[in-house]
């Protein structure tokens, strides 16, 4: 191997280690309000919130307001989620019809109530 090829192997190894560091310190770390939010999951909800959190890219609200917004889809067509209250269990949803409606949902399970 010539020198110069040395030299490329080096420069793209330091550069692999740095896109690996980059990356793992990307993965995002629940604050505390999020991990009070997940300390009251049931298990099932907990492990699939966290492992949504593995894969880098969205926050523990991001992940919860995603499950629930997709349950309320499935009920509710076209709707969007304007408000979230995981304390109270309650999401305020703009319908397709453009009316606003109060969704509850169980807060340990995500599940959609009404």
């Amino acid at each position: 191997m010539t020198p110069r090829n040395k030299s490329y192997v080096g420069f793209t190894a330091a550069i692999g280690a740095a896109v690996m560091v980059a990356s793992a310190s990307y993965a995002q770390v629940a604050t505390t309000l999020e991990q009070a939010e997940l300390a009251g999951l049931n298990p099932q909800t907990h492990a699939e919130v966290e492992a949504r959190m593995k894969q880098g890219g969205q926050t523990v609200s991001e992940i919860l307001t995603t499950i629930l917004l997709n349950d309320i889809k499935l009920k509710h067509l076209g709707s969007q989620i304007l408000a979230l209250d995981f304390n109270r269990g309650i999401a305020v949803v703009r319908t397709a019809s453009g009316r606003m409606r109060l969704v509850n949902f169980d807060t340990t399970t995500l599940q959609i109530k009404s």
